[in-house]
């Protein structure tokens, strides 16, 4: 008595691997192999069971590839989301953890934000903040007198050009007046008598926004209006909204609110408004807030004020252990300001006003140099100075470098001015930060070009050194002055 079995097909564990370019069949098959291997296909392709007698058990072969470990680079590519859940599930555990130890230590810190700041600083920031509204209307009321000029001019004669010239010269010097007055008023109001850095931070910041934005008011017009007067005819615009007919003050006021700091006489605009679109990002730039302020609250200025000891002894060791600690806040409290500002409140704002170019930023977190950071994470600031900045010096003929040069010089002073100012302590550190970003600059992207774009080394070095180390240092630094320059009052 004969017993038959269903042949039975030996599956190794990388089988659906073996087509990998990578992997090449090592193991030597004999001619009478081959051809019952052939065999067995066609009796695939009638779909009729065969059967055989069951061979050998011991004698199949199990290594017949060529393949490198799983891990490895020459592996074919793998799905590695357990260890990314593993990850997840250890920083979570962390962090519970970090909130007991922190509850234990200090219990509830968290209070409302106005009962700590004083009463006066509201009544300060309104003063400062009517700079704004002045610099609004000088600048319109300049702009539409030479709108007014500029029609005339077309065809007037050569002595009425002249006179013309000497008009503008006084526009452009009545400009840099106003938003010199924009700034300096608000920095004097801040720095001498505002007493909460917050409440001061946001004062300068709605300050240099403005100045940034009349900025562009002003250069772009006065070059619409040198084209206008040449004759020189504008395809990008139509004629409704082309120069002259742009100077208006609602043209004006939508420029203001737009998410853009680059004036252009008009914008894409999106069809419709989608309510629950805003809403969603209403509900998250709330939800940011709020998870901002406890974490500033409960984490971040307990670390900041333990660290104050260490800063007068000079401890490094210490020092360097509060930076650490002080840099897991500070990352998290930094990703939440920018998902906070760059992606709800201006979405938020874009579909209030039907704005419709918003590529506020790029993938920044792939990053694999520090140029390539200040170029995606904040594209209204970028874009700026490129325009502005940048692309005229080197059009008078300074060398590409020099302009960027030029583009960090700049930035540097204004983020002395944002961080200096609000904290009483114009020391440096913000300014000497963002100017050593150009010889980081100048490390990172050899290494980019050696690893290749997006390289894992290059966007390590980015978030040490501008997360992990950068930022909380300069934040130490900042505070240890603030707390210093105001030992006589009382903390809260």
């Amino acid at each position: 008595m004969t017993t038959t079995y269903r042949r039975a097909k030996v599956v190794t564990d990388s089988e659906d691997d073996q087509s990998d370019s990578r992997q090449k069949r090592d193991l030597r098959i004999t001619s009478k192999r081959i051809s019952s291997i052939k065999e067995e296909k066609l009796d695939d392709k009638k779909k009729k069971p065969v059967a055989v007698t069951f061979g050998p058990h011991h004698t199949i072969p199990i290594h017949t590839l060529s393949k490198a470990s799983v891990l490895s680079k020459e592996a074919p590519p793998e799905n590695y989301s357990g260890f990314i859940r593993l990850g997840m599930l250890v920083l979570g555990a962390s962090n519970i953890r970090l909130v007991i130890e922190n509850w234990m230590k200090y219990g509830l810190l968290i209070r409302l934000p106005h009962s700590y700041i004083p009463l006066q600083d509201y009544g300060l920031f309104a003063l400062a903040w009517l700079s704004v509204p002045l610099s609004l209307s000088v600048s319109f009321i300049v702009e539409y007198g030479m709108t007014k000029l500029a029609v005339q001019a077309q065809n007037a004669k050569p002595d009425f050009l002249k006179k013309l010239a000497v008009i503008e010269k006084v526009a452009t010097l009545t400009h840099i007046g106003h938003l010199f007055f924009l700034l300096s008023f608000s920095s004097y109001i801040v720095y001498n008598h505002i007493y909460h850095p917050m409440v001061g931070s946001a004062v300068l910041i709605i300050c240099l926004i403005t100045f940034l934005k009349l900025t562009s008011y002003f250069l772009v017009n006065s070059e619409l209006r040198e084209r206008y007067i040449s004759g020189k005819t504008d395809d990008f615009y139509d004629e409704d909204v082309a120069y002259p007919n742009n100077i208006k003050p609602n043209n004006l006021l939508y420029f203001f609110f737009a998410p853009t700091l680059c004036y252009q006489p008009s914008y894409p605009r999106t069809e419709v408004f989608r309510p629950t679109f805003f809403m969603k990002r209403v509900a998250e730039l709330i939800v940011c807030l709020v998870m901002m302020y406890v974490l500033t609250e409960q984490y971040a200025k307990p670390t900041l004020a333990n660290s104050l000891k260490a800063l007068e002894e000079k401890n490094f060791v210490t020092i360097v252990e509060r930076v650490l600690k002080l840099s897991t806040s500070a990352v998290v409290i930094w990703l939440l300001m920018f998902y906070a500002l760059f992606h709800a409140y201006l979405n938020a704002l874009s579909e209030l006003l039907r704005f419709g170019d918003r590529t506020f930023y790029l993938a920044w977190w792939n990053s694999g140099n520090l140029a390539t950071y200040w170029r995606l994470w904040n594209r209204p600031v970028y874009l700026f100075f490129k325009r502005h900045v940048y692309l005229p010096s080197v059009r008078r003929g300074l060398p590409p470098y020099v302009g960027q040069l030029l583009v960090f010089f700049v930035s540097a002073v204004l983020h002395e001015y944002m961080v200096g100012i609000p904290t009483h302590s114009v020391n440096g550190f913000a300014f000497w930060g963002m100017l050593g970003q150009i010889p980081l600059i100048a490390i990172t992207k050899p290494l980019e070009k050696w690893r290749g774009k997006e390289s894992a080394l290059g966007n390590t070095i980015f978030w040490i050194t501008f997360c992990v180390v950068g930022q909380p240092t300069i934040a130490l630094m900042y505070y240890y002055q603030w707390t210093t320059t105001h030992r006589h009052i009382e903390m809260p």
